[in-house]
């Protein structure tokens, strides 16, 4: 290329001092939650269509009322180094984007066209920036260009050779270029990409989803309370836990593959041979750097089996149970972590991500951490209820939701195999559900839970008046014991008091809502927003990783979780802005 290509360019300017993102007047702050009878309505409906039920949906997100409000600003983060201003060879800047779409225009706009009109990325400047070592020499491609060009390779499912092909295009090329700010005489050939992608550290594409999460909490797009219908406000955001096993890029060659394949040769064991296996002496040329059945490319991928459920097995051993179900799946790669909140406004999700680990981790082991790093990012975000799958059901969780988050367990049951017998269950004082029990066997009824204290009663209503039998070891009634709270003075009967754990100090099931009741399935129920992340990141081509190794495996991971909190505003004007017509 040129000497005079490369020394050409624009002047970009330095950013402005630190200032946190202030939106007085944010046009989102309208939406709200529809009351709860009207919820169980239309729970039939697609969400896209429940979603023009709610009130000013779609005279908020449609295309007429928005583009008021256009761009949508990113939040600066502190602690970033300001951009000291520099000449680049691409300027990104937004472009004002049409006033009025026809039906057409809106047939030629994808997600990322759209995204691209609705932000204003300008605050990711700083944030990719930091790859620089010097701001001396000639003039670089504008970090913010590049970095739009890695999330729109990412969005389209393009191989890097792809990307640079499409913006030099002539029928999208053009589009693209003008507003990522990339001349059409001086593209950025794929080595450019791709050696950007790989050489920006992950916690820069951390930083950019805290970017845009703030951004959210500020437009109230992302709610900073409880949108569960009828709920009160003065409560936290749902945190919906998941996590979803990714495939490596490359394909596993040995399941006992482990960080000793990379050893050198002198003091290498086999974990295979170990196992009883064939394994590997590595003792042949090929093994020299590592052994030769490891993956080069992807050394920290592990296997595991996943048997289809996070219930614990008797071994409790998830690599080595016996693969005998229809239902499991085996893995080579890692594990990426998501706290998603729960939006019952919008019938939707946004996804916050967490740890991204090896395939062989298990799930609760990174939720702690996760929940350090999402509080120390979003201290703004009160979280007041969080849902997950029996593989959160650990006690240091349940502990540390109720006594530090202050939030409710909606947290599926790790169940034991005491909790199957009557006799265990009767002397501990609750059944498997964690209902307690009175001395005669009768399960006791949830009397509401009070938010203040953080306690459940639970009451008997002297069930035994009406029911011969109790509902757990049923006994003869000429040999059961008298009962203190048969009487006329205690009209509830037993009561039992539920806090931080059980009667007898167990915190395993312990819980702030009946599990067999219709609260606990109305809340339990939306876990399944948090499945449909995994959903979306497959769609994305995220199933298995696009790029080799951890570390850029959990970059992907994060872009795809960034383009899922985008492109769910760029779906909702798209939804709204196709309803209006009709609504008028």
């Amino acid at each position: 290329m040129s000497t005079h290509r490369q020394s050409a360019g624009a002047w970009i300017p330095p950013s402005t001092p630190y200032a946190p993102l202030e939106v007085p007047a944010s046009p989102f702050a309208a939406l709200e939650s529809l009351p709860r009878a009207q919820c169980e309505t239309l729970r039939v409906l697609p969400a896209a269509e429940r979603r023009l039920y709610v009130p000013h949906f779609v005279e908020v997100f449609q295309w007429s009322a928005l583009h008021a409000h256009l761009p949508l600003r990113l939040a600066p983060l502190p602690d970033v180094p300001a951009w000291p201003g520099r000449r680049c060879r691409s300027y990104y800047q937004w472009l004002p984007p049409e006033a009025t779409l026809t039906a057409q225009d809106w047939a030629g706009l994808d997600d990322f066209d759209l995204i691209l009109r609705l932000f204003d990325f300008s605050a990711w400047r700083p944030l990719f920036a930091q790859r620089l070592r010097s701001h001396l020499g000639p003039p670089p491609f504008d970090p913010l260009s590049i970095g739009l060009g890695i999330l729109l390779a990412r969005a389209k499912q393009w191989s890097w050779p792809q990307l640079a092909q499409e913006l030099r295009s002539a029928e999208r090329g053009q589009g693209y270029c003008r507003r990522l700010g990339i001349q059409l005489d001086d593209i950025p050939s794929e080595a450019t990409f791709r050696d950007v992608a790989q050489a920006t550290p992950e916690e820069v594409f951390r930083q950019c989803e805290q970017s845009l999460v703030t951004a959210f909490l500020a437009y109230q797009l992302i709610p900073d309370h409880s949108t569960f219908p009828d709920e009160s406000a003065a409560r936290g955001v749902s945190i919906a836990l998941d996590s979803q096993l990714v495939y490596a890029r490359s394909r596993m060659r040995c399941h006992h593959q482990n960080a000793q394949c990379f050893k050198p040769r002198a003091i290498r064991t086999c974990a295979a041979q170990a196992a009883d296996h064939t394994g590997c002496d590595c003792t042949s040329e090929a093994c020299r750097a590592h052994c030769r059945y490891a993956t080069a490319r992807d050394p920290e991928a592990t296997y595991v089996y996943y048997a289809g459920s996070n219930q614990p097995r008797a071994d409790d051993d998830e690599a080595s149970a016996p693969h005998n179900t229809t239902k499991g799946k085996h893995y080579f790669g890692y594990k990426s972590k998501a706290f998603n909140v729960v939006d019952d406004r919008l019938f939707t999700l946004w996804p916050l991500s967490g740890p991204f680990v090896t395939a062989n981790r298990n799930d609760h082991l990174q939720t702690l951490s996760g929940f350090a790093d999402l509080r120390a990012r979003y201290p703004q975000l009160q979280i007041g209820e969080v849902l997950g799958d029996a593989g959160e059901g650990y006690d240091d969780i349940l502990r540390y939701v109720y006594q530090d988050l202050h939030a409710l367990r909606t947290i599926e049951i790790r169940h034991h195999q005491l909790d199957q017998e009557a006799a265990a269950c009767l002397q501990r004082g609750y059944d498997g559900d964690g209902i307690p029990l009175c001395p005669h066997g009768y399960r006791l009824r949830g009397n509401g839970h009070n938010y203040t204290t953080r306690q459940t009663k639970w009451v008997c209503h002297q069930r035994c008046l009406l029911h011969p039998q109790p509902d757990v070891h049923p006994q003869p009634p000429d040999i059961r014991p008298a009962c203190p709270w048969r009487t006329p003075e205690h009209s509830l009967g037993m009561t039992v008091t539920v806090g931080l754990t059980l009667p007898d100090g167990s915190l395993r099931l312990a819980r702030d809502h009946d599990i067999t009741g219709p609260t606990w399935e109305r809340r339990h129920g939306r876990q399944s927003y948090a499945e449909s992340r995994n959903a979306v990141q497959t769609r994305l081509g995220l199933k298995r990783t696009p790029w080799f190794g951890l570390a850029n495996a959990a970059k992907a991971s994060l872009l795809g979780d960034i383009l899922t909190l985008l492109a769910t505003v760029a779906r909702f004007v798209r939804e709204a802005s196709r309803a209006a017509p009709r609504m008028t």
